[in-house]
């Protein structure tokens, strides 16, 4: 027995050695692929990162001198504006509340979504650049990150560094849309010329294509959001989704798109809890964006829109019940072939994204407003679903044919990079700014006008608050205009249509009606980019001549009093909205009571940008009119006391002050109920989002 016992101890014993050598050899298994997948997973990241920082630099080759560029010689460029509205923000950035210098006075947030503008101030701020300056620095960097963005939105998708790398290549060298319509083609002048850096120097694009860059970087946040659902990724997300929309309309239109596409291409999940979360992102981002995205800027985008862009096709219904329609049935297709989920992500977003401009271009349907522009985000949908669907090809190829392949794609990738660096350095022009008549013109009216307000239209209108803070009944985003009369006043004074032999008077009465004092005219000879006038003539003999030069006149409107304040009754105000633009007979005794000089004269100075005093001696049934924008969040003050203020038929300030005597008149802009609404609601999106993320960390959630 002692031997038996002793022998299967012995036995215990080589058992339990030979379970101990096993174990320990699995360990250094797990421990060499555990090793060797860190090092591949830290590889794939260095080369993820090594690859973007090379599209980033690709393209920062091609456009470089736009980081030492103040001024472009593209007068006729929309830029002027964003720049203007750059070096406001800049010099008061602590009062962005009322912007007084665009149509009449309208809310900060209504110049432009301002997220663009902040950005190039703060660059100005800390670097001591011009605005102008930052303003194309920063355009350089954004331009540069987009296909470095979408390199990245396409690794996550494909988990491939190689189809990120093609997706950015082609997006950097590729104008899609030059191939797809003749519009685009015959604007570039070449098939091999980059339409986003056209976009961007001729047409002012800067925070249009800016958005393009941040539509990528914000569908991976929320896709890793939905996927981890963690506190910190959705707060995160809710942040990017925000950044989008406070860019640019048309790109917070197609990150929506994208949104839904990624969301109808996932197979995993349960399929309404995902579009829930997305919903209730959505709400989340605009609830932390609604101070610079009020429900008064929405409705007055649309309702400008109208007038500016025409009416949306009839019908426009039934081809988007069409398109819905075209989206089931790729959606069977996809099902039915087992497509990647690339692919469908791909094809669901380029559908809206191609339809909308190609309707435009071969149908003239006009699906949404302004369709053509949205064929910067079909060339980015494009490239997606070309380099998802050469994935999949070359997958099913032989992996020497694939490096063959491979090689030929890089190398053809050195013609149109030399072709666009070729176009980009002829392209990219400085202008010596002060020959330009822009300047001359801006320059004489803040030397001589005394900051009082003026019409000057087509380029003059895009670069004169670059330069000076004369304001102007125009502007750079007339779609944003609060007072409706604006859009269709100001076409009549340019067009004069059917006017006939009293173009000028019609011109001048709306002129004085809305507190302008001098209107800059460019003739045919002149240098301005537009020359808008049909007949620039109109106020010849009518008005006096004050500057004229290389077929540019600027004439005075001649008012009686160059206040924006007026002393009128009750029964001078205008008596019904103008039915369009030749209806002067609804503000003709208004101007009559304004121009009276046995009226009592009012006096108005602006104590800041968002406040100013009325001083004038009021007699009993007596009113005031000022000549600004109407907007709710204006209130009047008399000695503390609240008045009464409202808008009246052209769309301008109208206060009761009640008192008799001289009388002081104190206006507040400060955004109304619904601006301090939209304050609260921000301050307490982000708080609960801080509060949640705190609250997973002490449940011991990793955030």
């Amino acid at each position: 027995m002692k031997s038996n016992s002793w022998t299967s101890h012995r036995f215990s014993r080589k058992s339990n050695s030979a379970q101990a050598a096993g174990f320990s050899s699995r360990v250094r298994s797990v421990h060499f692929a555990l090793h060797y997948n860190l090092d591949l997973i830290c590889a794939k990241r260095w080369q993820a990162a090594a690859c973007a920082l090379l599209l980033f630099l690709l393209n920062l080759w091609l456009v470089h001198e736009l980081l030492f560029t103040e001024y472009l010689d593209y007068m006729g460029s929309i830029e002027g504006t964003h720049i203007a509205l750059s070096r406001w923000t800049l010099e008061n950035w602590r009062d962005l509340t009322w912007f007084p210098l665009w149509y009449g006075g309208v809310p900060y947030q209504n110049a432009y979504p301002p997220l663009h503008s902040l950005i190039t101030a703060a660059v100005a701020g800390a670097l001591g650049l011009t605005p102008a300056h930052a303003y194309h620095a920063v355009t350089a960097v954004l331009y540069s990150l987009g296909p470095a963005a979408l390199f990245l939105l396409a690794l996550q998708l494909g988990r491939s560094v190689a189809v990120g790398a093609a997706v950015g290549m082609m997006y950097s060298l590729l104008s899609p849309s030059a191939f797809l319509m003749p519009s685009v083609l015959s604007d570039a002048g070449s098939l091999w010329h980059p339409r986003r850096l056209q976009a961007l120097i001729r047409y002012g694009e800067a925070p249009h294509v800016g958005s393009l860059t941040l539509v990528p970087l914000a569908l991976l946040v929320v896709m890793i959001a939905l996927d981890k659902r963690r506190p910190a990724w959705w707060l995160a997300a809710a942040l990017a989704a925000a950044s989008v929309a406070l860019t640019n309309w048309l790109g917070g239109m197609a990150f929506a798109f994208a949104v839904a596409a990624w969301l109808l291409a996932r197979s995993e999940g349960v399929w309404w809890k995902n579009w829930a979360a997305a919903v209730l992102l959505g709400l989340w981002a605009y609830a932390i964006a609604c101070p610079w995205i009020p429900p008064s800027t929405v409705m007055a985008v649309r309702r400008n829109e109208r007038w500016l862009s025409g009416e949306l096709s009839p019908g426009r219904w039934i081809w988007a019940l069409a398109a819905l329609a075209v989206v089931v049935l790729l959606l069977w297709i996809f099902r039915r072939f087992r497509a990647p989920a690339t692919i469908r992500f791909a094809a669901l977003f380029l559908f809206p994204m191609a339809l909308i401009p190609l309707a435009a271009e071969y149908g003239r349907l006009k699906l949404m407003p302004q369709p053509e522009r949205y064929h910067l985000e079909m060339e980015m949908a494009l490239v997606l679903l070309v380099a998802f669907i050469g994935k999949a090809a070359l997958e099913r190829m032989r992996a020497r044919t694939r490096v063959v392949l491979s090689v030929l794609l890089i190398a053809a990738c050195l013609y149109p990079a030399l072709r666009y660096r070729r176009y980009a350095r002829a392209f990219i022009r400085p202008a010596d700014i002060r020959s330009t008549i822009e300047y001359r013109v801006a320059d004489w009216i803040d030397g001589n006008l005394q900051g009082r307000r003026v019409f000057a239209a087509g380029s003059h209108g895009f670069w004169l608050n670059v330069f000076t803070d004369t304001p102007q009944f125009a502007g750079g985003f007339d779609q944003a205009a609060v007072n409706p009369n604006l859009t269709h006043l100001k076409y009549q004074i340019v067009t004069g249509e059917n006017a006939q032999d009293r173009e000028g008077e019609i011109a001048i009465l709306e002129l004085k009606a809305l507190g302008v004092d001098a209107v800059a005219v460019s003739a045919p000879g002149s240098r301005e980019v537009f020359k808008p006038y049909r007949n620039p003539r109109k106020f010849e003999g009518l008005l006096p001549v004050l500057w004229r030069q290389e077929g540019d006149t600027i004439y005075s409107v001649n008012r009686r009093r160059p206040s924006l304040a007026h002393v009128i009754r009750r029964e001078d105000l205008p008596v019904r909205v103008p039915e369009s633009g030749l209806d002067v007979d609804a503000f003709r005794p208004y101007v009559e009571a304004i121009e009276d000089p046995a009226r009592p004269a009012a006096e108005m100075r602006w104590r800041t940008r968002h406040s100013a005093l009325v001083t004038a001696a009021m007699r009993a049934g007596e009113i005031l009119s000022v000549q600004m924008s109407h907007h709710p969040g204006w209130r009047a003050e008399v000695n503390d006391v609240r008045k009464t203020v409202y808008g009246d038929h052209l769309g301008q300030l109208v206060v009761e002050p009640e008192c008799e005597s001289v009388c002081t008149v104190e206006l507040v802009y400060d955004g109304g109920p619904e601006m301090r609404l939209a304050r609260i609601v921000s301050w307490m999106a982000l708080a609960g989002g801080v509060i949640w993320i705190l609250a997973a960390r002490r449940r011991g959630a990793v955030v």
